[in-house]
């Protein structure tokens, strides 16, 4: 039962973090805020959401998460990294003239495991 406690609280902890790297980066998006999605993503993650800035457009972006679910689908140590796949779904309002849409990815994060920062390392859009 204890086994069970502890994992369960080490993955509300990851959770948590989860949600909050997802605002972080949505909020870094919008804003095209190169340093702060260079602080939150592996580098190759990075390379890629730069590239994919130009397609946005130059007019502000703003996302609005009305709902944000997270699901745990793996948390593993590979070497000295430490990998943790999620899955998210929820409801995104990108404009008022489209109104709010569901979503659903499945996001990697990872970190050194000695260090407390997750990073993005890759996104897949499921819906």
């Amino acid at each position: 039962m204890l086994a069970r406690r502890v994992r369960s609280e080490a993955e509300r902890i990851l959770l948590g973090a989860a949600r909050e790297q997802f605002l972080h980066l949505q909020a870094a998006w919008d804003n095209a805020d190169l340093e702060a999605l260079r602080r939150l993503t592996t580098q190759a993650m990075f390379d890629e959401l730069v590239a994919q800035l130009p397609q946005r457009g130059q007019a502000p972006n703003r996302t609005d998460v009305l709902s944000l679910e997270a699901h745990l689908i793996s948390h593993e140590a590979v070497g000295p990294l430490e990998l943790a796949s999620i899955e998210f779904s929820g409801v995104v309002r990108e404009s008022a003239e489209q109104g709010a849409v569901p979503f659903r990815e499945v996001w990697m994060l990872a970190r050194q495991q000695a260090d407390t920062a997750w990073r993005l390392a890759r996104q897949q859009a499921l819906l």
